[in-house]
């Protein structure tokens, strides 16, 4: 039986920037973590082949801490034979981190852009890869390989299915003709299920862990085992300490900031979100124009989650077309916003919306810090 796992795009010292300073240092820790989370795995179950398919760095150098992790936790396996594919955020470059750095003596990294193994035969294995070296590969280098009896895995840093981009572009049927009976892929951070073709499963394993709101979700790593009689069998295995949401809360008819702030706790305690989530919160619906909302300080005293981001994408109740023929300073200010509310650009749309119900606040009388 032969164990194999599969990771990649982990960039670890991820700068993690659209947090603010603490919760960034919390998060790069973390991230570290969730790093020796998966050597641990490797190391109790007894894995025989760690692939990481790229961007395992995010980008050329990382701290000395994390390299002492990294050294520590790659030494713990020395019976795993750990493959590492070069990406386009780290890639092999001369004087670079994998070229400068003495890794154990179980790791294995691809040095070239050019079709090639590593060879195991004692575990009756064949790898097969290749490395970036530099920030793109315009073609990939993957054929078709020779049969020998052997397993044959693939550990690749590629886009799939995606003949224009400049990352190591790769068809489905390229991979499944090669002769793989595992293709381990990197570079899609929300991965779509694993793919089977002519005896080969293959696809994208995601990231270790999210990284921002466009990587939603529970995040983790496949655990392959293939049997002497080449059965596969599959698991994904969640490893992320938190995740990115994503939610929607409509509004309308909310009278101040305050209720505002109460149907986004509403939604927390529905979903059932915890300290483990970073949510981003949308807010859509109708509100008086007159009502001015702040997203910094909706978001303020939300303690449920680890982080939260309010966005406000709501438009304004009832039909203030009146304003347009309204002789009045009200009238004017309106005019003045009137093309930029309809403009195509959201963030173009939203500043003159705050403007509006600023200026609309202003002149009725009232308070505009809500």
């Amino acid at each position: 039986m032969l164990k194999i796992v599969h990771t990649g795009d982990i960039h670890l010292d991820s700068p993690f920037s659209g947090l603010d300073e603490r919760r960034a240092s919390v998060r790069k820790t973390e991230l570290r973590g969730t790093f020796s989370s998966l050597m641990t795995f490797v190391r109790t179950e007894g894995v025989d082949i760690l692939l990481i398919a790229g961007d395992f760095f995010d980008r050329g150098f990382v701290t000395r801490e994390t390299l002492a992790i990294i050294q520590r936790e790659f030494s713990r396996v020395p019976d795993c034979r750990i493959i590492i594919s070069p990406g386009n955020h780290d890639p092999y470059v001369p004087g670079g981190l994998y070229a400068r750095v003495k890794f154990p003596q179980n790791v294995y990294i691809y040095k070239d852009p050019a079709f090639s193994k590593f060879e195991f035969p004692e575990i009756n294995c064949d790898v097969y890869g290749y490395a970036f070296t530099g920030e793109s590969l315009t073609s990939s280098p993957i054929s078709k390989t020779e049969d020998n009896g052997r397993i044959r895995l693939l550990c690749a840093h590629a886009d799939l299915d995606s003949p224009a981009s400049p990352y190591a572009p790769v068809t489905s049927s390229q991979i499944a003709l090669a002769g793989f009976d595992y293709a381990a892929l990197g570079h899609i951070h929300n991965p779509p299920a694993l793919s089977e073709s002519d005896g080969c499963i293959f696809g994208y394993c995601g990231c270790l862990e999210g990284r921002g709101f466009d990587e939603t979700g529970v995040k983790g790593a496949y655990y392959i085992e293939i049997g002497d009689d080449g059965k596969k069998s599959v698991r994904r295995l969640p490893f992320a300490k938190r995740r990115y949401e994503s939610e929607s809360v409509n509004v309308s008819g909310a009278s101040s900031s305050l209720e505002i702030k109460e149907r986004i706790k509403q939604l927390i305690r529905e979903r059932k979100y915890t300290d483990n989530t970073l949510l981003r919160v949308t807010l859509t619906g109708e509100l008086l124009p007159t009502l001015v909302i702040s997203p910094e300080t909706l978001a303020d005293g939300i303690d449920e989650v680890f982080a939260l981001e309010v966005r406000d994408e709501t438009s304004p109740a009832l039909n203030i077309d009146y304003l347009d023929s309204d002789p009045t300073v009200r009238g004017a200010f309106y005019r003045e916003l009137k093309g930029r509310l309809a403009d195509p650009d959201p963030a173009v749309r939203a500043t003159a919306l705050r403007a509006l119900r600023y200026g609309l606040s202003a002149m009725a009388g009232e308070n505009i810090v809500d």
